[in-house]
């Protein structure tokens, strides 16, 4: 028996019409629910859990999981936005009253270079020692070069997968070395201590708000994904059944079939080691 062929126009058709999100999903659900209305009492499945009122509560359980998670997704982007903006801050904060620190009168190259290395764990750069001891550097045209080497270091690093949390206990312990030092007395109100850590304190409710709304989002997908492609009990594998049913009943070739053959359910989530059990 020859293959039949599909033309390209058949492939690119059909490629567009297979739902690839949640909503394409719910879509086919609500097409199959249509056609199982229409036929009445001659859809009676002896599989309760396919059952027409069953499928109803299904079709109902999905569409509330995949809203939630949309609830759920705005309040996350707003707090993390909040959160961002906060921290988008620490690296001219940190910067700034590093050279601020620099400029105090009587501060000695020891006590830079630990605060540079303290910036450094702001940002996540590894401390290495600089070549040349304190002891060894005399002048200030050699201490301004190493200066500018290590600030364009700290501000060329990448902290976008850096822990928020890790990054605020770092800079605490940048600004309570600061705070220590009786030289460092700037005039910019924005670098005082009180205002470094009033800064500081403000990132924890950040932090705390963001991780929350993660959570719960985190929460939404999954219990949505369970409810969509569980195993047994999911939405893909009881309408799959409920097509099944209908071809063992009426036939692959009959008419009530063929209207709900080409429904798509599939496995919207990648799953690399996928068992026996989900391939239906």
């Amino acid at each position: 028996m020859k293959k039949k062929l599909v033309s390209a126009t058949q492939l690119k058709v059909k490629k567009e019409t297979k739902p690839r999100s949640f909503d394409g999903f719910i879509g086919s659900v609500d097409t199959l629910i249509a056609a199982f209305s229409i036929l009445g009492i001659d859809y009676d499945p002896s599989n309760p859990n396919i059952a027409y009122d069953k499928l109803l509560i299904k079709q109902k359980d999905i569409i509330y999981d995949n809203n939630m998670v949309f609830i759920t997704i705005n309040p996350e982007k707003e707090t993390q936005l909040a959160r961002q903006t906060a921290y988008d801050l620490m690296a001219s904060l940190t910067t700034d009253s590093l050279n601020s620190f620099k400029s105090s009168e009587g501060v000695t190259m020891s006590q830079i270079q630990i605060a540079i290395n303290l910036a450094k764990g702001v940002f996540s750069i590894r401390i290495i020692p600089l070549k040349a001891s304190p002891s060894s550097t005399s002048d200030d045209t050699t201490l301004e070069t190493i200066a500018e080497t290590e600030i364009n270091a700290i501000r060329h690093n990448s902290v976008s997968e850096q822990q928020f949390s890790g990054r605020a206990g770092n800079f605490f312990k940048y600004i309570t070395y600061l705070n220590g030092q009786t030289g460092y007395a700037p005039n910019e109100i924005r670098l005082t201590i009180i205002s470094l850590m009033a800064y500081y304190e403000s990132l924890s409710p950040l932090n705390i708000a963001a991780e929350a709304a993660i959570f719960a989002t985190n929460i939404a997908r999954k219990k949505r994904n369970l409810s969509f492609f569980e195993n047994t009990t999911g939405a893909r594998f009881l309408f799959t059944q409920a097509k099944r049913y209908v071809a063992s009943k009426f036939g692959v070739r009959s008419a009530e079939y063929k209207a709900i053959k080409s429904l798509p359910f599939p496995n919207l989530i990648l799953r690399k080691n996928r068992t026996p059990e989900t391939m239906y």
